[in-house]
Order: structure tokens, then sequence, then C-alpha cells
């Protein structure tokens, strides 16, 4: 399988002065990225970072362990990108802005959604915090796009709004799977199309000039 990385993805603490632990996760994220969850052994990923399979189990006993240890990273990094609120929320680069954001987090971690039933395989006890997650997330979401309506950006009753929020996420989230049929690899088209098809579920609510 061909690698398929964008060149704004950075594995946080790949550099030099980067603890093992962190180059561990850094080298796992790009392999799972790459090649799958499921498709990856530890020994490989001790094989990438430079050191003995053993060293990396002193760290990540099982691999169980390590993907919950990237998980972990993705939730935190996951509930600061949904609840990151524009500072000008009547403005639409800033919405739009907002919403790619989400997206670049969806590529630097499309292991996490492409993955999702071999990541709960791998890691079971990840199950509730992955429901638990979104829960989360979509509530700090909501408060962002309240903001703009509050701003005169968007013109949505409240329930529709709620509507609108889950169905930015189940696309959000499947895409990928969209995109993979027939196919094997994904690529920066991929995404644009992907965050395309959640830009447009937003655009007969937005308002073209809110002091208009």
């Amino acid at each position: 399988m061909a690698r398929c990385r964008d060149s704004r993805v950075q594995d946080a603490g790949a550099g030099r002065g980067a603890g093992t632990r962190d180059r561990i996760l850094a080298q796992s994220l790009a392999l799972f990225n790459e090649r799958g969850l499921g498709r990856v052994t530890t020994a490989e990923i001790a094989a990438a970072c430079g050191i003995r399979e053993g060293n990396l189990q002193y760290h990540f006993p099982r691999k169980s362990g390590l993907v919950e240890a990237l998980f972990a990273v993705f939730e935190a990094e996951a509930e600061a990108v949904a609840g990151r609120l524009p500072a000008d929320p009547a403005t639409l680069d800033a919405l739009l802005s907002y919403q790619r954001g989400w997206f670049d987090l969806i590529w630097r971690y499309r292991c996490v959604y492409r993955d999702g039933i071999a990541m709960v395989e791998i890691a079971p006890a990840l199950r509730p915090r992955v429901h638990a997650l979104r829960g989360r997330t979509q509530a700090l979401a909501r408060g962002v796009f309240e903001a703009a309506v509050r701003a005169g950006r968007l013109r949505i009753a409240p329930e529709a709004l709620g509507r609108l929020i889950d169905n930015a996420w189940i696309v959000s989230s499947h895409w990928m799977s969209h995109r993979l049929q027939g196919g094997t690899t994904l690529s920066q088209a991929d995404l644009d199309w992907g965050f395309a098809q959640v830009r447009d579920l937003f655009t007969p609510y937005l308002v073209a000039d809110p002091q208009g």
C-alpha cells in the first residue's frame, strides 16, 4: 500500500530530543495511517523507531496499551480543536477555518476514523471513551456554532442546529470509507472532497452579510 501522508501532517515528538515513548507514538501514528491499525506489528514499529522490540514493550507491554495511549493524544487534540472558538464568529473565514481545523485533525489521525472497528477490537477499553468523546466534542462544536448564530452568521433554529451537527459528525466520520470503495489509498483530493461535503451542509444556513 502506498504511503498516504500530507505534508502538513506533523508527527509531534519525532525529533532528536524526543523521548523514546514519544517517538514510539509518533512512528506508530505514521505507520497506522499508512497501513492500518490491524496491519502493523509492534516489531515493525520498533524497527521503524530504531529500537529493540523489548524496549518498546518496556513502554507498552501490549499493542492495546500503545493504541490507548495514541487515542489519549488524539482525545486531547480533538477536544482542543472542537472547543476553539473563533475570535470573530461573525466572520465567514473564521467559521470555515474552524471546520477545516477539524478536517486537518481527521487527516492527522485518519487511522482512528478509517480503522475504528479494528481500534476497539485491539483495545476494547476504548469503546466507551470513543462514545464519550463524541458527546464532548459535539457539545463543544455546538457552542461554536451557537456563537455564530448569535453573531448573525448562521440562521438556524436550535433543534435544527442539533440535527445539523449530528449530520456533520456522520459525514466527517465516514467519508473515508465511502472514498475507499474500490481503492486502497486516500489523497489530498479525497480530504478536500470530504471537507466540501461537510461545508456544504452549512451553506443553506449561512448569512452572507450579518450586518446587512
